[in-house]
């Protein structure tokens, strides 16, 4: 017999950024006990490191973030959720760099500047660029204003959605459209998607609303966490425990425990070393934070009543990505390299730059971040380069295979691409090479095993503009009291997933919960600056 556990208020499936937020919001305001349940060994969803040989460590999904400056509401729902433990080190003055076959750009963290350095290079285009960055602010406060609709009053709600027919076609076409009506020069229009990879959508596939919201993220700038991405969820953890709740590590979520179509519980495979043993948890909320397709799909029960179901199967898969983890035996800084972002291209077309069937060959584009040079308390030096592309198919065939013991035509593969992507980046900055002491490759089937997202999809539902039509990508569901939060609910990244999570913590709270949330945020500032 499972063993039975009901003394929480609130169950949330998965430790992301999203599951987090909410937890520690419904701890902290609203004094909730919260559970956390976690199939890894170690909390944190992307925000989570792992490291190797006792001293390398690397983040897996956390590179940089913005808006992070102190007045700005994204900085004070962190500030609040981690008990105002977490420090932001701020990047620097130039934190991307754009590289193509015959010019780089470098992006500054200043707005005026990077108008200015693109007027500079491309002055027959003035005009073009200056409409382009007011329609980039006039999409992404769109995407805030349809994302908190849905958590409005009535009476606020429908003010808002007649706002937002201002610009609504602007934002639901895709990025390629938007860029081909208003510019000439198709080296101006591939520098201005360089950050595809950050929504994992080439022009032609994104909406222009993604774009647009993750281009005004970095208006001013990016940051990245003291310590580490580590240091966010050991904070919010302490905060949600403080409450009297619970983060529950080894503990994988099999099943959503439905009753006359309302979630009382979660069935729980729990691991305690080599031992396994089957649990169940009950709370009068069911929040769930590992994608609306897995919750949907794999956790509820077939006998549950969705009218979208058939809508969520036939919606498009997101693309995949690899990562490869490089430890130095001296500092990068030696190649010049000062912890900005670099954006490297072979070609102008990144249409053709998500294909994977470059892999074996020469590779043709990547992300290339250094953690080391962005945290001031590192003390090894590493790096990570992330290529975005459709391959799952290179690896489906090992799928079924135990992660650890795949056949060695598996590693060959690996080991072929992990020398292309360090060839690229030799390519531009020759020298590299010769720095790497050590190098490890995570694959599609790596992010498949860890998040169960189909195809190792790197964000989850994709970006596209279809995406901003679906009623299932809320954080109310038709099952009463089960609830989304995350990167579904809102949009990807840390901050998108962050704000997922204060939307499902607001509709928790009841009618004007967003107005509590905001107040108790304004609240916590205050404290803070008395202090």
């Amino acid at each position: 017999m499972p063993s039975v556990n009901s003394e929480f208020d609130i169950i949330i499936i998965g430790s992301g950024m999203g599951c987090m937020t909410c937890a520690a919001l419904m701890a902290k305001l609203f004094k909730k006990k919260v559970l956390v349940l976690e199939q890894h060994f170690v909390a944190g969803g992307f925000t989570h490191e792992f490291a190797r040989q006792n001293k390398y460590q690397w983040d897996v999904g956390l590179h940089y973030v913005g808006q992070m400056e102190n007045d700005t509401l994204p900085r004070q729902i962190f500030d609040l959720i981690t008990d105002n433990q977490l420090q932001w080190h701020k990047m620097s003055a130039h934190f991307e760099k754009f590289v193509y076959p015959d010019f780089s750009f470098l992006v500054s963290a200043q707005l005026d500047k990077y108008i200015a350095d693109l007027i500079a290079q491309f002055p027959k285009e003035a005009a073009a660029i200056k409409t382009y960055f007011r329609d980039v602010n006039k999409v992404a406060k769109w995407s805030w204003r349809h994302h908190l609709a849905s958590v409005f009053p009535l009476p606020l709600r429908l003010p808002v959605q007649l706002m937002n027919f201002v610009n609504k076609n602007k934002a639901l076409q895709t990025t390629e459209q938007y860029l081909s009506q208003h510019f000439q020069d198709d080296k101006l229009k591939a520098l201005l998607a360089s950050q595809w990879g950050d929504y994992g959508l080439p022009p032609s596939q994104s909406a222009f609303v993604i774009h647009a919201a993750i281009v005004h993220h970095y208006f001013k700038g990016a940051y990245y966490p003291v310590g580490g991405a580590q240091q966010i969820a050991k904070n919010i953890s302490a905060v949600v425990e403080k409450a009297g709740g619970q983060f529950l590590t080894r503990h994988a979520v099999t099943e959503i425990i439905v009753n006359n179509n309302q979630a009382i519980g979660v069935k729980v495979k729990a691991k305690t070393g080599a031992t396994e043993q089957q649990e169940e948890y009950f709370a009068p909320a069911i929040v769930s934070g590992v994608g609306a397709v897995n919750t949907f799909l794999r956790l509820l029960p077939q006998s549950s009543r969705l009218p979208f179901i058939e809508e969520i199967k036939a919606f498009p898969k997101g693309n995949t990505a690899l990562s490869l983890y490089i430890a130095f035996k001296e500092s990068p800084e030696k190649l010049g390299f000062k912890g900005e972002n670099h954006w490297l291209f072979e070609s102008y077309d990144h249409n053709q730059a998500v294909k994977g069937d470059t892999l074996l060959d020469n590779i043709n584009s990547c992300f290339l971040s250094f953690p080391s040079l962005k945290d001031p308390e590192a003390t090894v030096h590493t790096a990570e380069i992330i290529k975005i592309c459709d391959c799952y198919g290179f690896f489906e065939k090992w799928q079924a295979q135990a992660w650890k013991n795949r056949a060695p035509e598996y590693y060959d593969l690996k080991e072929k691409i992990t020398d292309n992507l360090l060839n690229l980046v030799e390519k531009h900055y020759p020298g590299f090479k010769a720095l790497v002491e050590y190098t490890e490759l995570s694959t599609p089937l790596t992010l498949e095993h860890f998040t169960h997202r189909l195809h190792g999809a790197m964000y989850g539902v994709p970006e596209i503009p279809a995406r901003y039509q679906q009623k299932w990508l809320t954080a109310k569901t038709p099952i009463k009291n089960l609830y989304l939060t995350g990167s579904d609910v809102w949009s990807l990244g840390i901050a998108g997933a962050m704000m997922g999570g204060v939307v499902t913590a607001s509709v928790l709270a009841g009618r004007w919960g967003l107005f509590k949330i905001i107040r108790g945020v304004k609240k916590e500032r205050v404290k803070n600056e008395k202090c």
